[in-house]
């Protein structure tokens, strides 16, 4: 059995909060998909994708997937960081039709938009790292501490998700990642500041918006093309229809 959830952490500290979900897990054979709040499955039986491989992998250490945009471990980005999300739909449908049930072993390190982990082998590692104001780099840890116990990182060749990774902020947006509670006491929501600083660094963000899709498309047909993925022409995702029938 395979358990999804999306952790979150009110007090800055991630580790504990993993700890607390696998707690919950019922058996040391299931599994826990651990999942970031910001990525979105774009092939509708994603389940059944992530099953197959780890029926095949049920010693498997750690196993991760591709998506379009990470900061780190270059070795799960697909390479393509499209705004469009159906660009992101055929790159999904595509691996999955070419690479289902197919992995790759890594054992680097991995981000941790997605893990799937044992509870058993949570048990081993004696739980993850758990350390007051630590959210960045637990998944380094985990990934460290599975590698030096001799097991293995996996990565899943046909499973793509699309990771948001602050596509409209920017890379270097932290904000979310301060305790939540002194951030909020900071800035009131209702104060005169608060209201004026948000409004303007949204009008920031929606004009730079706007000027990048006038200057440019943002469909990466180049990469497309190479990729050998339905053609996109005009903002438009030309997917194959499948012939009408006339009886």
């Amino acid at each position: 059995m395979i358990y999804y959830v999306v952790p979150y952490s009110l007090t800055k500290n991630i580790g504990e909060a993993y700890n607390d979900y696998m707690k919950l897990i019922p058996r040391d054979k299931d599994f826990a998909c651990f999942m970031d709040g910001d990525i979105m499955f774009l092939n509708f039986d994603w389940g059944h994708i992530i099953q197959e491989v780890v029926d095949q992998l049920p010693d498997a250490g750690l196993i991760s997937c591709y998506t379009n945009r990470i900061s780190k471990n270059k070795l799960q980005l697909y390479g393509e960081d499209s705004s469009d999300i159906l660009v992101h739909r055929l790159i999904a449908k595509q691996l999955d039709k070419e690479h289902r049930g197919e992995y790759l072993k890594i054992n680097k390190k991995v981000s941790g938009f997605l893990m799937v982990i044992q509870k058993r082998t949570w048990k081993e590692m004696g739980g993850f790292p758990a350390i007051p104001g630590k959210i960045l780099d637990i998944d380094g840890l985990i990934s460290r501490r599975i590698l030096s116990m001799g097991k293995h990182i996996y990565l899943m060749e046909g499973l793509y998700v699309f990771h948001y990774y602050r596509m409209a902020e920017g890379r270097k947006f932290k904000d979310h990642l301060r305790d939540a509670e002194l951030y909020l006491a900071s800035r009131p929501i209702g104060s005169k500041y608060a209201r004026r600083r948000r409004m303007l660094q949204a009008k920031k963000r929606n004009n730079r918006i706007i000027k990048n899709r006038r200057n440019g498309s943002s469909l990466h047909m180049h990469n497309l093309q190479r990729n050998g993925l339905a053609a996109v022409q005009d903002g438009v995702v030309q997917e194959e229809q499948p012939e009408a029938v006339y009886n």
